[in-house]
Order: structure tokens, then sequence, then C-alpha cells
């Protein structure tokens, strides 16, 4: 609990990049919060850009109507950790709203320092990802860049049995929010040294949220050091996904020459990969000529719909690697979350709301070993 004099401490130690995470994390513009305090967007801008600093009265007003304690507004030794829009890989960014994209990288922010915390007590696995520079590369390339991620990391041949723990394995921590719009299905980026991998939890498609994890996967590879949103990365990510999870010299000769729904429906167990996937494998790899595919199209369309897939493969693959952290942390060092909370200045409710984007409930989570 705050004292009395923690507004007027947090004040003369006040930091303005706090106050635009608060008030991102809680969904609310500047002159929301301006109204709220009865003061002017400008105002708000001046404290947030630091040219002012909030009077006590007032820093204590913007606590309460944020959630955020006084204290958790002050200056520290390490500055916040900052992810910008132009170091994250948004897909389909017309169609989602800035204050969308600016309230995941909040979160993403706050769970950064979440991290840091953990990572003091416990090892994580270091981040382990090859790197593939992609300016020139096509479609031959891409594929030789996927088949080079699955050979140095001995994948094999064969499908990939579980995609979210095979990323977590090599240092990638998966979150999985509720973002509460179907326009975003997943994004990647770097924070502090270490690659985060977001995948919408607003879909309950397996398979889908498989792929999104491979594409996110071949911007982490690839894509490094490009601007994101560019539709040929795009691109080259959706083609490193299917190369990934299906690779051609062996899905080649298991594809059907023509078409078989069965054996469509048997592959799509096996490779664990949506039927318009494997389809759309065998139209690039030429096993099915552009007219079958389209073809194909057309006929899937009309006897299965375009909203759902006939084979459910249950439940989309959940992150394990922060629940398995938190879990030694509390039983071995007998560090809580309030622990946790209160190092980080964060209320704990909010502390929840955060771990729930990277935590499963505990009656699904398998076992995992943290490095």
């Amino acid at each position: 609990m705050s004292s009395p004099s923690a507004p007027r401490l947090a004040t003369t130690l006040f930091d303005g990049d706090r106050l635009r995470q608060a008030r991102v994390y809680n969904g609310k513009r500047k002159i929301e919060v301006a109204r709220a305090l009865q003061l002017t967007p400008g105002v708000i801008s001046q404290y947030e850009q630091g040219r002012t600093k909030p009077s006590p009265a007032t820093l204590a007003a913007l606590s309460l109507h944020l959630g955020f304690s006084p204290e958790f507004f002050e200056r520290r030794a390490r500055p916040p950790a900052r992810v910008d829009e132009s170091q994250a890989h948004f897909r389909r960014l017309r169609s989602t709203s800035k204050q969308q994209r600016d309230q995941l990288l909040v979160r993403l922010e706050l769970l950064t320092e979440i991290l840091e915390r953990v990572e003091a007590h416990v090892r994580l696995p270091a981040p382990a990802i090859p790197s593939i520079g992609a300016d020139d590369l096509d479609d031959s390339g891409v594929e030789a860049a996927a088949a080079f991620v699955r050979a140095e990391w001995g994948l094999g041949g064969g499908p990939i049995n579980n995609v979210v723990r095979l990323l977590e394995s090599k240092g990638v921590v998966v979150i999985r929010p509720v973002i509460g719009t179907t326009d975003i299905d997943a994004f990647s980026t770097w924070v502090a040294g270490r690659p985060l991998v977001v995948l919408s939890s607003d879909k309950g498609d397996a398979a889908r949220s498989r792929f999104d994890a491979a594409h996110e996967l071949g911007h982490l590879v690839m894509h490094h050091d490009a601007a994101p949103g560019l539709q040929a990365l795009e691109r080259q990510a959706q083609r490193f996904a299917a190369a990934l999870l299906m690779p051609a010299d062996v899905i080649r000769a298991e594809l059907p020459t023509r078409m078989s729904w069965p054996k469509y429906f048997d592959l799509k167990t096996r490779w664990r990969v949506s039927i318009q996937a494997l389809m759309y494998r065998a139209r690039t790899l030429a096993v099915l000529s552009p007219d079958a595919y389209q073809r194909a199209q057309i006929h899937f369309t009309r006897y299965f719909g375009r909203e759902t897939e006939p084979v459910d493969l249950g439940v989309p693959e959940e992150p394990v690697l922060l629940r398995k952290a938190l879990d030694l942390m509390e039983t071995r060092l007998g560090i809580t979350k309030a622990a946790i909370a209160e190092e980080a200045r964060f209320p704990l409710r909010y502390l929840d709301d955060l771990l729930a984007d990277a935590v499963p409930a505990a009656e699904s989570r398998p076992e995992v070993p943290v490095g």
C-alpha cells in the first residue's frame, strides 16, 4: 500500500513514459484522461514527454484513475522497456487501429519487465534463432531457409509435434492474449534481446495457430532488421511457414496428384496443418495444376464452407515456459506473484492480467523443462 507521502516523492522522481504505459495499458486516449482530471490533452502530453511534472495531487488523481500506484510512475535505475511499432511485424495494419496496436505493445513492454525479474532467479532458454538475410530471397531461397532451420534444430523430415513448445525451447517467449479483435492474427518482435511471438487467442483454430507461430518464426529468422508491414515480407514469412511445417521433399511424396478428400483429411491429422494450407502447398509444389487447385477450392467451399474445416485438431497449442518458471520461483525460492508485483510496482490484478497472456490454466499445462 502506498504511504501518504508517496505521491510527493513520486512527483519528484516522475517518469513521463510510465504515464504513457499506464494510460495506453488501460486503453485510454490522452483526451479521456484529461477530461477525467479536468486538464487539457496538451498537459497530459507534456507530462508524458517529461517537459513538466504533475503536482502531488494531480499524480494521486492519475494514480486513482489509471489504477497504478504512485510509485509505479517513479524513474528507476533502468528506463522502461520500449517497443516501437516499427519493430513489430503486425499483419493487416490497415484493418487494426493504432490504439489496439499500441495497447498490445505496452503489454509487451510491461511483460518484458516481469521477464527480467523472472530471469534474475530462473534461467530461461537463451535465444537461439538463426539469422538469414532475406533481402534478395526468392521462393527457393525461402524454402532453403526453412530447410536450414529444420536441419539446425534437428527436426528431421516429419511433422513438428508442437510448434509453440519448439519456439519456447529456442528462447522465444510466446504469449496468447485475449486481444478483443479478430483483425490481428499474430505478430512478432524483439524486446531487450528476447524474441516474442504474440498469437491471437480470439481464434480457436489449432492448425491456423500453428501456422501463425511458424509464420512469425519466419519473421524472426529472416526479417530481424527489415521494416515490418511490407507485403513482400509477409509472403516470404508465409512461404517459410509452409516449408517449415511441410518440408517439400517429404510432403511432395505424400500429397495426392488427384484430389482425394479422405487423403487430405488424413494429411491434416498427420501434419497438423489446415486442408487449405495443404492444398496451397500442393499448388506451389506443382503437385496440383492451377486449374486443379481452382476446382478443389470451389468444391471445398461448396461442401465445407469457409468458416470451419472438417477434422478437428483440438485446442491450440499453449505456451508453458513462463508458468514453469513461476512455479519454480514459488516452490523452490518462495517468491510469489505478490512479491513480483510489489517489486515491479504493479497492482496484483494487472500482473495477473499480464501473466494470463503467457500462462495457460493449470489444468491444461504440460510439463516443460526450463533451461
